[in-house]
């Protein structure tokens, strides 16, 4: 699932602070005795190209709580995702629970999602062209930077990571790369991106610095995990960034985002069936007999 959802991926959080100022399932593993290629950015490679792999081929359906912190504030959600797309429920606004007004607001967005076909294509339409920059970044990092390698922690390869000089960049979301350095962990029995830390060193602008500037000291750190039998989430993003966007406007990028108390759901769940659930407050078992969804009591 590490593409599924645009701000559940380092990348994932590069590409929307850098939009911003513009305008799984699988088995495959790489045993822990196996030599690791002499060129770090190979391995990158074969790990990025795996990453991709098993998320075009991850269907599976996962019901989890969501906590993020902006500028805004904080908020508490119930997540299902469905064939038809994700289905949220909000539990606490600010830690607190919503009052009448609040959620029947809650409700309201919910019921327009299920109900209008257009307002679930128009919100997939715009996650898949958010989905798609991101992979593309993802892509590109292997061209885009040095990796070498900075030793073992456990079952976890530590490589450390700067621009490469050569690398032109041919969009401007991947701009940001040439100001980027920082640290990757790479988990070496499963082949998979456990975490990822990156630190802006210099100012990067948009335009000549006409249509933004994200600037020097922005970080941001990811970290993946197994949170199911051969699936791996990003469980936990961190973001902090700051600078300007068109006309000098003052843009603070910070986010804090935590997952957890996955579930499986089945793979055939519709979102009429995921408001279902959301409404009562139970859930349904991936493994029910016969694929039919059953209410259970939520965790």
């Amino acid at each position: 699932m590490f593409l599924r959802t645009v701000k559940r991926s380092c990348l994932f959080c590069l590409c929307a602070c850098t939009l911003a100022f513009a305008q799984s399932q699988g088995s495959a593993r790489q045993g822990s005795e196996s030599p690791l290629p002499k060129d770090a950015n190979q391995y990158v490679r074969e790990v990025i190209q795996r990453e991709i792999s098993i998320e075009n081929n991850d269907h599976t359906h996962w019901r989890y709580h969501k906590h993020r912190e902006d500028e805004k504030g904080s908020n508490d959600r119930d997540v299902i995702q469905t064939k038809d797309g994700q289905l949220s429920r909000t539990l606490l606004i600010n830690g607190q629970p919503l009052n009448d007004e609040d959620r029947q607001k809650d409700r309201e967005r919910m019921h327009k999602l299920v109900a209008d076909p257009n307002e679930r294509a128009k919100r997939n339409r715009r996650e898949k062209e958010d989905g798609d920059k991101a992979v593309q970044m993802l892509r590109a990092i292997p061209e885009a930077f040095i990796f070498k390698y900075d030793g073992l922690e456990d079952d976890l390869v530590r490589l450390t990571f700067t621009p490469n000089p050569d690398y032109d960049a041919p969009t401007r979301e991947l701009e940001v790369f040439r100001a980027l350095s920082g640290k990757m962990w790479i988990n070496r029995t499963a082949g998979r991106m456990a975490r990822i830390d990156g630190t802006l060193f210099e100012d990067v602008t948009f335009g000549w610095g006409l249509l933004g500037r994200l600037h020097k000291g922005g970080t941001f750190n990811v970290v993946q995990k197994q949170v199911g039998p051969n699936h791996w989430e990003v469980v936990s993003t961190d973001v902090n960034m700051s600078g300007h966007a068109i006309v000098f406007k003052t843009i603070n990028v910070r986010q804090h985002e935590v997952l957890s108390d996955f579930r499986r759901m089945p793979d055939d769940l519709t979102i009429a069936q995921a408001y279902q659930m959301l409404e009562q407050g139970g859930a349904i078992s991936a493994t029910n007999e016969a694929g039919t969804p059953r209410p259970q009591s939520a965790k």
